[in-house]
């Protein structure tokens, strides 16, 4: 089905809008694509006085579009155009001369948009490289106190093993010992039989997100991961292991290496504010100095 869009419409006009079951349209469209030889300034759609040309639409579709998706291309973007061009009509008609008068608005808004691409450009050339580890720590001791958890976090080894797995005693026994040798023989046999294996023992995980992940009651699985270094639960399928290497409760001031991405971020907002700062009163001497400027 291809579709012919012709609207003529005069202020003051009742609307009138032809729908037609044809072809003729989108096909000299398509057919302007293939051949741009062929007149420019032939029309595909009007309103009022405004004409939008076959060579827009073509444009619109890029080159080796599959005809039905050209067709469907086109006919969406002579649509769109005309309902914009009603709808600024409309508000037109309605809205009064001062609400119409948006160039100020638009000249404010080009002057934003100007000053905040020039600063992010300098931004990029003159805040280079990462914030470095001694202010991380300076900002953290001195701010701790802005630093409390408000849920517990653990470091952790968390796996999920089959009921139907083999060595089930050796596996209690390396999951429980501390020796690097018998840790890495955890790892090996989870890498192979689990079917979820998470180490983090070098990061900090949020209790709740464990409490997801194994099954029972919330609040006692709470109470246990908060007491117990090794807990062991099971369902009809599988066996659920979680050894706990370190914790924090809520309430208490959380650690440096969980809080350093946020400290990191908030360093390079303070720089870029100080950044900005700078920049606005160096601007303002170089305007006085120079005599850009003059108050009366």
């Amino acid at each position: 089905m291809k579709l012919k869009i012709i609207y003529y419409f005069r202020p003051g006009v009742k609307i009138k809008c032809k729908m037609k079951i044809i072809s003729l349209l989108l096909f000299s469209v398509l057919l302007y694509a293939c051949h741009p030889s062929q007149p420019a300034n032939q029309p595909a759609a009007r309103v009022f006085e405004t004409n939008l040309y076959k060579s827009e639409v073509a444009n619109f579709i890029p080159p080796d579009t599959p005809s039905e998706d050209s067709i469907i291309m086109a006919q969406n973007y002579i649509r769109n155009w005309v309902t914009q061009k009603l709808l600024l009509h409309k508000a037109i008609e309605n809205l009064s001369g001062e609400e119409i008068d948006i160039q100020k608005q638009v000249d404010e808004y080009r002057t934003t948009l100007l000053i905040h691409h020039y600063k992010q450009k300098l931004i990029a050339q003159r805040l280079v490289g990462d914030i470095d580890d001694k202010e991380i720590e300076a900002y953290y001791h001195k701010n701790e106190n802005n630093f409390i958890l408000a849920t517990p976090i653990v470091k952790a080894v968390f796996f999920i093993l089959p009921k139907t797995v083999s060595n089930l005693t050796q596996v209690r026994k390396w999951n429980k010992s501390d020796k690097a040798e018998d840790q890495e023989n955890l790892e090996d046999y989870c890498l192979t039989h689990a079917h979820k294996y998470d180490n983090f023992q070098n990061r900090w995980m949020e209790v709740k997100y464990l409490l997801n992940l194994i099954p029972g009651d919330f609040n006692t699985l709470a109470k246990e991961i908060l007491t117990l270094k090794n807990i062991e639960k099971e369902d009809d399928k599988n066996y659920y292991f979680l050894k706990i290497n370190e914790i924090k409760r809520e309430q208490t001031i959380a650690p440096l290496d969980y809080v350093r991405n946020e400290i990191t971020l908030i360093l390079k907002y303070k720089k870029k504010l100080s950044f900005e700062n700078e920049l606005e009163k160096q601007i303002n001497q170089e305007g006085l100095r120079k005599n850009y400027v003059k108050i009366y």
